[in-house]
């Protein structure tokens, strides 16, 4: 077994993954800093009432611990949600049934050490256990060139591009599309 192998699994072994439909207010607060740290890679929200309101309206929820640390959260809903984010909206009107991810956090300092793999080892399990195709949006404008490699790795297909305003354009992919 490689180092890096075994470094992987060290750190995975530390990782305790919670539920956060069921999270306290404190840890709402700390995932709702936490997004707000990695803007405008992800979206920013007027406040942590808002993150409960979506975590409360998501389907999937989760976050990642590790030694008590909250390093990791994603926020996953189902078809007809009553969220009204335009690219949710995209993959309600293309799909009966499907997973979309609308939100990924991962704090900085634990980047690239497959925090971002093993959330979404979790989310091809539900994807799987319900025959569903799995749905996101990566940013092209402002680029995020970090998801856009990771999706690719963890093999999305690019499907299509829409432009949400002039600051803001984004590239749809897909996982498992039937």
């Amino acid at each position: 077994m490689g180092l890096g192998v075994l470094q992987a699994l060290i750190i995975m072994s530390n990782l305790v993954l919670s539920d956060l439909k069921t999270a306290n207010k404190d840890t709402i607060e700390q995932i709702y800093i936490l997004n707000q740290d990695l803007t405008p890679m992800v979206g920013s929200l007027d406040n942590s009432n808002e993150l409960k309101g979506l975590i409360d309206m998501s389907s999937d929820s989760f976050y990642l611990e590790k030694k008590s640390e909250i390093v990791a959260f994603i926020v996953c809903f189902r078809e007809n949600s009553i969220y009204k984010s335009q690219n949710y909206i995209h993959f309600n009107k293309k799909y009966g049934r499907f997973l979309y991810i609308d939100r990924v956090g991962i704090k900085k300092k634990h980047d690239n050490k497959g925090i971002g793999t093993y959330l979404y080892e979790h989310i091809f399990n539900i994807s799987d256990e319900n025959e569903l195709p799995i749905c996101a949006e990566v940013n092209i404008e402002p680029k995020n060139e970090i998801s856009l490699r990771f999706h690719q790795k963890m093999g999305f297909k690019e499907t299509s591009e829409r432009t949400i305003n002039s600051n803001y354009k984004v590239k749809y992919v897909e996982k498992n599309a039937r």
